[in-house]
């Protein structure tokens, strides 16, 4: 295991702080799963794209919906149509 230490300003330490805060995890993880999704090959792009949907699977904002019963199946509805594609 190796230990990386980084010198920050205050105010990149706060804007640090800040953020974890409002994901609701320590700041060490927030740095461990951005340098964990950069080494699944994407790119920091990819990573600020995905930011939302990690915050909302890890946040537990929708733990409450794993108890909700199933009233939808894949039958249910309409199937959507799809459009032809243009020749170029």
């Amino acid at each position: 295991m190796r230990q990386l230490n980084v010198k920050l300003s205050a105010k990149q330490h706060e804007t640090l702080r800040r953020h974890a805060a409002r994901r609701r995890t320590p700041v060490a993880w927030l740095i461990k799963d951005y340098i964990a999704t950069l080494g699944e090959g994407q790119e920091a792009e990819d990573v600020r794209k995905h930011e939302p949907t990690q915050a909302a699977a890890r946040g537990g904002a929708f733990d409450w919906l794993s108890e909700e019963p199933e009233i939808y199946t894949a039958t249910d509805g309409e199937p959507i149509p799809t459009r032809a594609r243009r020749r170029r």
